[in-house]
């Protein structure tokens, strides 16, 4: 998610209500015991999109697309 949508959702939360603001820490709970539920050794780096991904930057190194610069600080 980018810092812009992240923004984005911090707004639209701040004006929720007492009762909505309940009923989104009661899903997003659910979902993080249904994510936490998975098979703990799946490593997520490995996931099969993830491998296509890196994939697909491999491919583009090879044929002269990538860019070298500098390491980009994330704040």
């Amino acid at each position: 998610m980018s810092d812009i949508a992240f923004n984005a959702v911090l707004n639209e939360v701040d004006n929720f209500s007492y009762n909505q603001c309940v009923m989104l820490l009661t899903r997003l709970s659910q979902a993080l015991q249904n994510w936490a539920s998975k098979d703990s050794d799946e490593d997520l780096f490995y996931s099969k999109s993830n491998i296509e991904h890196i994939e697909r930057g491999i491919k583009a190194l090879d044929e002269g697309k990538g860019v070298e610069h500098e390491l980009i600080e994330v704040d």
